[in-house]
């Protein structure tokens, strides 16, 4: 009796080991997402910079800027004083609404506070309703390598955007500009020492420029 039971809690205990070798790699695949394939760059377009979605990674945009910063003591407090907006974005679009993965960004430069969004379609008074993308938000890109951001949607429209940067080796004086000028023998001598005490008290005028990218891959479903 009791070498039979043992038999047949042998068979019951092959019979499960059978059904879960059959049907457990069955599951796994079933819940596997598609892998994920590029959408072609001809699909792509960017108006401000076509060079981002042109397929070639030796080609490279930049954001556009328009801004600089004063720096400088007022009183025993040094300053930093923005001039414009240093806000930038770009605009890609798809030549149809198209279910995206994933992009990969492949940074020229630093990029400052990097977010993306996207739009499926315009709202009636033709503006685009944009729904944020979570993924590595506002964060500070930096160095050359590819990043990717998990967009996981259907959207026609991506817009990329980056705090602009600041440009040191064009830093600029109020004498530097009236140089430029050629009327430097023109100015009054209390002017020109405005000029000197603003350099003593390091102020400058540091030119705004945007960030760069080479390239935007889009991945979507095969």
């Amino acid at each position: 009796m009791n070498r039979k039971w043992k038999a047949d809690n042998f068979k019951v205990y092959y019979y499960f080991v059978l059904l879960a070798l059959l049907f457990v790699p069955f599951g796994c695949a079933m819940l596997q997402e598609p892998s994920a394939v590029e959408i072609f760059a001809s699909r792509l377009s960017c108006e401000e910079n076509p060079t981002i979605v042109d397929g070639d990674l030796t080609t490279v945009g930049s954001f556009e800027t328009d801004g600089v910063i004063r720096k400088g003591f007022r009183g025993r407090r040094y300053k930093r004083q923005v001039d414009g907006n240093p806000k930038t974005e770009m605009l890609i679009k798809l030549d149809a609404p198209t279910y995206v993965a994933y992009v990969e960004v492949y940074p020229a430069s630093t990029l400052r506070r990097f977010a993306l969004d996207t739009a499926e379609k315009r709202a009636l008074k033709g503006q685009l309703a944009f729904t944020p993308v979570e993924d590595k938000r506002g964060e500070t890109v930096k160095g050359t390598q590819p990043v990717r951001f998990q967009v996981g949607r259907k959207i026609r429209y991506l817009r990329l955007t980056a705090y602009a940067l600041e440009a040191p080796e064009n830093v600029v004086h109020n004498e530097d500009v009236v140089k430029e000028l050629n009327v430097l023998s023109e100015i009054p001598e209390v002017l020109r020492q405005k000029w000197e005490k603003e350099k003593r008290d390091g102020k400058m005028h540091i030119p705004l420029k945007g960030a760069s990218i080479r390239e935007v891959k889009f991945y979507g479903r095969k």
